[in-house]
């Protein structure tokens, strides 16, 4: 697997004025950060992509069971990803910060990957 490699701030990175490739686990990596930074309703070819953030996350007191059902099926969605090996969604509700920690099977090797995906 591989795609346009794409820096820290989402922009498509050029080395020498050429377009750089990401690939294997590090392709997967970047899809899934993509994927989980897409809102629902966002992508204008298909408003029905993308995850739930307004209606289901970013509330208060979100659901613990909806978030881990919404951020686990995203994972497993994604291409490459084959197996969830340990998944945690942290709340921590002084900071108002949510944390997703996971590692995965892919096809490409196992990956560990965490992010902060928003406050709440």
């Amino acid at each position: 697997m591989s795609d346009i490699r794409l820096s820290t701030q989402g922009d498509i990175e050029l080395v020498n004025g050429d377009l750089s490739l990401t690939q294997g686990a590090d392709a997967i990596v970047q899809h899934l950060k993509q994927r989980l930074k897409t809102f629902l309703g966002e992508w204008f070819l298909d408003n029905r992509v993308g995850i739930p953030y307004f209606q289901q996350i970013l509330i208060k007191n979100p659901d613990p069971l909806v978030l881990d059902t919404i951020f686990k099926s995203v994972v497993l969605n994604t291409p490459g990803v084959q197996e969830l090996i340990q998944f945690d969604i942290d709340l921590e509700v002084a900071t108002r910060i949510m944390t997703l920690t996971l590692r995965a099977r892919t096809i490409d090797g196992e990956i560990d990957f965490s992010q902060v995906l928003g406050s709440f």
